[in-house]
């Protein structure tokens, strides 16, 4: 085997264990993704908190403006 051809097999093995390093580097580090009931957990409304009153959006007329 020529000089050349070890050295882009060498470089290509190296080339491939180095992205493996790093995928599983930042596998490691990447935090976990919150499961089903987290999530549902995060939107469903607090039992001690109720929502605002709203009005209904009627605007009664003054009688002197008819």
């Amino acid at each position: 085997m020529s000089s050349a051809v070890a050295f882009l097999v060498v470089a290509g093995l190296a080339a491939a264990v180095g992205s493996v390093l790093l995928w599983l580097s930042h596998r490691v580090r990447e935090p976990k993704p919150p499961d089903f009931q987290d999530q549902l957990r995060a939107i469903a409304p607090r039992g001690d908190v109720r929502p605002p009153q709203q009005t209904s959006g009627i605007v009664p007329l003054d009688p002197d403006e008819e």
